[in-house]
């Protein structure tokens, strides 16, 4: 049986932390593979138990005003295990701009043959846009131009939908996270249902077993956007007895990822991973730092190989 003293704690120890740091909902993140909730909602509940996740990111150590961002998330099935709810809040900040936001998903589950679910899910919320053109530094000190004496603010609607089929030993999804675009350089910003300005993201891994305690994960992560930034990240992870990994990854768009991971018992994880751009932006920056914590409420399974996923 759970302690709910205990659990009670380390949910506010998450949700603080997830206040305290600052991502959108279209992040991009190293460490996809123990969080695809975040890029695909049809995977609620995919832990069979309540399950928080918080992340944060930092883009380009040593940049000013470089990006970073925070997510925090849970999601749970029901009583009735083909529903499960969840729940997200993020933002984000860069340079004088600023996100925060949050959504709701349904998601209905269908148990197929041989311990697979198929998922399907919506979600919808929004999303606070803020720019402070005060923090302009213009190259005429002393004089204040008009167009950088203001602050900007705005909400847009966020909905979204998402299918996955699992198991606990693969996974493949495909997700739109929002169906509107929002432009923040636009005059007092704009927000349309575009469809071709909306990131289609695919995802996939399995994990093999190698040998006694040892595994391989292999994963990948397809981000297409018809008109603006597409990416595909290619990722291996080598698992030792459930409990220890280690990885590296290749995003097309020219960076290299390594990370490390440590599962302390059945229900808390915790993770670390390093991008390196290639490229001329590499001299000027130390890379993108990402830790992430996982929880895993009231965990019952009892078996030899538990679901890594």
């Amino acid at each position: 049986m759970c302690k709910i003293t205990k659990h009670l704690i380390i949910l506010f120890l998450l949700f603080v932390f997830a206040l305290k740091v600052c991502a959108q909902k279209d992040i991009v993140m190293s460490q996809y593979v123990h969080n695809r909730y975040a890029l695909n909602t049809a995977f609620a509940g995919n832990a069979e138990v309540l399950s928080l996740y918080g992340t944060y990111r930092k883009k380009w150590m040593d940049i000013n005003g470089s990006p970073s961002s925070t997510l925090f998330s849970m999601h749970s099935p029901l009583k009735n295990e083909q529903i499960a709810l969840g729940f997200d809040v993020y933002n984000q900040h860069y340079g004088v701009n600023a996100q925060t936001g949050f959504t709701f998903s349904y998601t209905y589950r269908i148990k197929t043959a041989h311990k697979k679910t198929l998922a399907f899910s919506l979600n919808g919320g929004g999303g606070f846009y803020r720019a402070d053109w005060t923090k302009v530094n213009t190259p005429e000190t002393g004089i204040t131009d008009p167009v950088y004496s203001t602050n900007e603010s705005n909400f847009a609607p966020i909905v979204g939908f998402g299918s996955a089929w699992y198991s606990s030993r693969f996974f493949t999804g495909f997700s739109i996270l929002n169906l509107f675009h929002y432009n923040a350089y636009a005059e007092g910003g704009t927000n349309s249902f575009s469809l071709d300005k909306a990131n289609y993201i695919l995802t996939g891994g399995y994990l093999f077993n190698v040998a006694y305690k040892w595994h391989i994960q292999p994963s990948f992560m397809g981000r297409y956007n018809p008109k603006l930034h597409s990416s595909l990240d290619i990722n291996a992870t080598v698992i030792y007895n459930n409990m220890l990994w280690i990885g590296a990854a290749y995003r097309s768009t020219k960076d290299v990822m390594a990370m490390v991971g440590c599962r302390v018992n059945q229900q808390l994880r915790f993770s670390y991973s390093l991008d390196y751009t290639m490229g001329e932006i590499s001299s000027f920056n130390s890379g993108t730092h990402e830790i992430a914590i996982r929880y895993d409420f009231c965990f019952k399974v009892k078996t030899s190989n538990p679901k890594f996923f």
